[in-house]
C-alpha cells in the first residue's frame, strides 16, 4: 500500500504512512482541519453513519473532505517539486 500522504513510497507495515516526516504532515492536516472546518451540524453526525443527520451537517461534512484533500493534494504537489 503506497503512503497515505506522499502516495510516493510504500508505507511501513501496518501504517498508512512511510515515515516520520509524512507521518507529522498528516498529523498537521488533521490539526488544521479540526480548526479550521465547521464542526459537524448536528451531534448525531459520527453516532449513526450520517442517518437523522441534519443537510446542513451533510454539506459541512462534504465541505470537510473537499478540503482534506486539497490539503493533501498542496502536499503532494509541494512533495513534487523538491
Amino acid at each position: 500500500m503506497k503512503c497515505q500522504v506522499c502516495k510516493i513510497k510504500e508505507a511501513k507495515t501496518n501504517s498508512i504512512v512511510c515515515g516520520d516526516a509524512c507521518n507529522k504532515i498528516r498529523l498537521e492536516i488533521i490539526r488544521l482541519t479540526n480548526k479550521y472546518t465547521p464542526t459537524n451540524g448536528c451531534d448525531n453526525c459520527w453516532g449513526d453513519l450520517h442517518q437523522g443527520c441534519t443537510e446542513k451537517c451533510k454539506d459541512e461534512f462534504r465541505k470537510r473532505g473537499e478540503f482534506v484533500a486539497e490539503l493533501y493534494n498542496l502536499v503532494r504537489g509541494a512533495l513534487n517539486v523538491l
